[in-house]
């Protein structure tokens, strides 16, 4: 009795720090800093045609669409028929987004699908041979619903900032704050 109590604690425990790894794999990450170019030129070059930016401009406005062109001198964006010029003295920022791939999702459905059966597997070796078909089931399951999790995600990347002007220019900035230790709010006022 006590080595089936024991063997039950273990396996809890195995299945809560496989549960832990697997939320740290999938956890949101910031966007690398060095992939932003300084130039509307070199920007070109890193985002296909056809891929969905978003374009802040100085006022703050946004224009989502995809992206049909860019000159030294503008940005086009397609948005929906319409095909709208942002001149580049007035980009602030340009964003593209990206599709994140759905393998990792397809690995964690399977990793946590499978728990339960190994569980079982490991109490009652002696129901099935192996592990029984529902087991395979909730596993094939899970690895789909994983997968189309992490499809639907989609990330946004910075691929172009505008260079600080010498002017001194007030804003004020709110963004999320996600670290290891804390959650929140980050305001950033400039005067």
């Amino acid at each position: 009795m006590t080595t089936r109590f024991a063997r039950e604690h273990r396996l809890t425990a195995l299945a809560i720090v496989t549960l832990g790894w697997t939320a740290g794999i999938a956890s949101a990450q910031a966007p690398e800093q060095g992939s932003i170019t300084p130039s509307l030129a070199t920007m070109k070059a890193s985002v296909p045609v056809g891929d969905v930016v978003y374009v802040t401009d100085t006022t703050g406005g946004t224009i989502k669409g995809r992206l049909a062109g860019v000159t030294d001198e503008s940005v086009q964006v397609r948005v929906r028929t319409d095909v709208r010029t942002v001149p580049a003295a007035d980009v602030r920022r340009i964003q593209w987004q990206q599709h994140d791939s759905p393998l990792t999702g397809v690995l964690i459905g399977a990793a946590v699908g499978a728990v339960p059966g190994i569980y079982w597997l490991i109490v009652d070796p002696n129901e099935c041979t192996g592990m029984c078909p529902e087991e395979y089931a909730a596993i094939g399951i899970s690895a789909v619903i994983g997968g189309l999790i992490d499809h639907a995600i989609k990330k946004k990347v910075t691929v172009y900032a505008a260079p600080a002007s010498s002017g001194r220019a007030k804003s004020v900035l709110i963004g999320p704050l996600l670290t290891r230790s804390r959650t929140g709010v980050q305001v950033a006022v400039k005067f």
